[in-house]
């Protein structure tokens, strides 16, 4: 009776840590457990939310709708990318580096993100060194080879405007005031040319019809040459005006050092916050 006694108590004591071992497996497989759909519908809402609060400029509140879907989907790799560029845009470099290299930690990357994640990370790293520091100076990057160390960019001379446009005004305008002085030109000479001499004698040096004649023709050649002459003249002060007056279209010249802004824009999928895939 005692020896079968000491059997059942000794089983009692097997059956205690292999009950507390089912016990501790049924939590761990809980909390890698499928997210439910009610959860993930969830999740969409603020997600959803949060695109709305993007596109209007309010990262911040933007930031607190992510949170709140990540926490009811926490394997939703785009939340974690998506929180990287929102971050960016409020100029958090470190937080938004914190979390694209969280995101290049999660399962289920393909190259291509993963490589598109590595060269966000590189980019957010470069504009880190052109914000303006406190003291308003500017942290260059790293000198290249051969090349000795540069201080802070300091105030720049403008570069002086040149003048001389050549466009559709300046060329009509011109043609203008070429017409109108070869016009003037021409009738004036034929003007002198057909004017009766003062000592005109008529029967001796013609008719007076043709006296007559001829002084209209001189007279109706020198209105001519008075017009043209005078649009000429006008159209060549607004040549000079147009073309000496404004600034010439020239490109932007070389070397001309552009800063970027405190938080530059992320291209491709971060202009706009990434669809989550797993939704």
């Amino acid at each position: 009776m005692t020896r079968k006694l000491g059997w059942i108590l000794l089983a009692a004591a097997l059956a205690v840590p292999s009950s507390a071992s089912a016990q501790a497996q049924g939590g761990a497989s809980g909390a890698t457990a499928v997210v439910s759909s009610e959860d993930q519908a969830r999740a969409q809402q603020h997600f959803q939310r949060a695109k709305e609060l993007y596109s209007a400029g309010s990262y911040r509140d933007a930031i607190t709708e992510l949170e709140s879907a990540r926490i009811l989907d926490p394997r939703a790799k785009e939340l974690v990318f998506n929180l990287g560029i929102v971050h960016e845009k409020l100029a958090k470099f470190d937080e938004a580096i914190g979390f694209f290299q969280k995101y290049l930690e999660m399962e289920g990357l393909t190259s291509a993100e993963r490589a598109k994640a590595e060269s966000i990370i590189k980019r957010i790293e470069g504009a880190k060194r052109e914000v303006p520091e406190p003291n308003g100076t500017v942290t260059p990057p790293p000198p290249g080879p051969g090349e000795g160390l540069t201080g802070p960019v300091t105030n720049e001379r403008p570069v002086e405007p040149e003048h001389g446009r050549v466009d559709v005004w300046t060329i009509a305008a011109g043609s203008v005031a070429v017409v109108g002085l070869g016009v003037g030109a021409v009738f004036g000479i034929n003007a002198l040319a057909t004017r009766p001499s003062s000592d005109f004698v008529t029967g001796r040096d013609g008719s007076y019809a043709q006296l007559v004649k001829d002084t209209d023709d001189a007279a109706a050649a020198a209105v001519v040459a008075d017009v043209g002459l005078g649009i000429g003249l006008v159209a060549a002060v607004a040549t000079a005006i147009l073309y000496f007056g404004r600034t010439k279209d020239a490109p932007a010249k070389a070397g001309t050092r552009v800063v970027p802004s405190a938080a530059p824009a992320a291209s491709g999928a971060g202009a706009t916050l990434m669809a989550v895939g797993t939704f």
